[in-house]
């Protein structure tokens, strides 16, 4: 499979590494990028930087379309005035493929930053599943990770929030554990971050022993003892509500991005 990446961000750069990592032949993977510093990094990867004209001389399974928002239109129009039937497929969060150029050519993707280690999280969807290139994108994908399909291109909006931030705000409650380890090492910061490893990867591997929160959660506690005490100041404070109201703030935002563009 030829792919050629508009764009080399955060995103496709997880996305190229995850392929690398797939044995992906740098060979197969071109990408038409400006940013110095990025034609760098790519270089180091032996990835082929080329000029947006090479689309005219090259044949590409998937021309994958990874620029900020406000250059998206812009950038699909100069793709398609290129290769004029060749399917795009949109990294670009919030711009409905209605808005795009040739919708019926268009497949949007949400991938999360964990295809850097092919333990992403992509969600897809077109209008037109028939396309070939609809096929080639779930191939991508599954190479770095797992592929959801969206029935409706709404569904989206909700995959991002659970998805894409969602890894955001659990970083943020495992940051408060790390910094808890800290002062317990008094100062030894570099074992606090090692123990903190060791324990953040225990949890993977108990979910993938046992497969249930609340038998792992049983599993811990008993009765009258620490963490039913922990559990019950959790349920008090209404923990699933704020989780919950997190999900929703995220989501009503990508719908808001989605109406500002």
């Amino acid at each position: 499979m030829k792919i050629c990446f508009l764009g080399a961000g955060n995103i496709a750069q997880a996305i190229i590494s995850g392929l690398l990592k797939a044995e992906v032949l740098p060979a197969d993977i071109v990408c038409i990028e400006r940013n110095s510093e990025k034609i760098v990094l790519l270089e180091s990867q032996h990835i082929s930087v080329q000029s947006l004209g090479s689309l005219a001389d090259n044949m590409f399974d998937l021309i994958i379309l990874a620029v900020k928002p406000k250059d998206a239109i812009a950038a699909a129009q100069d793709l398609m005035n290129f290769a004029p039937h060749t399917p795009v497929l949109t990294l670009v969060a919030g711009i409905e493929i209605a808005q795009y150029p040739n919708p019926d050519l268009i497949i949007r993707a949400m991938p999360n930053t964990a295809a850097a280690y092919n333990k992403g999280i992509t969600a897809l969807y077109a209008n037109n599943k028939a396309l070939h290139a609809f096929q080639h994108s779930i191939e991508l994908f599954e190479k770095v990770g797992h592929v959801m399909i969206m029935d409706r291109e709404d569904d989206i909006h909700i995959f991002t929030s659970i998805v894409g931030s969602g890894q955001a705000f659990l970083f943020k409650i495992l940051n408060t554990y790390l910094t808890k380890l800290k002062k317990l090492s008094k100062g030894n910061d570099e074992q606090a971050i090692e123990m903190f490893k060791d324990f953040v990867g225990s949890l993977g591997d108990l979910f993938n022993q046992e497969g249930d929160f609340e038998m792992l959660i049983n599993k811990i506690k008993s009765p009258g003892g620490t963490t039913q005490a922990g559990l019950e100041s959790l349920e008090k404070n209404n923990i699933d509500l704020v989780i919950e109201e997190a999900f929703k703030a995220a989501e009503q935002r990508s719908i808001a991005i989605n109406n500002e563009s």
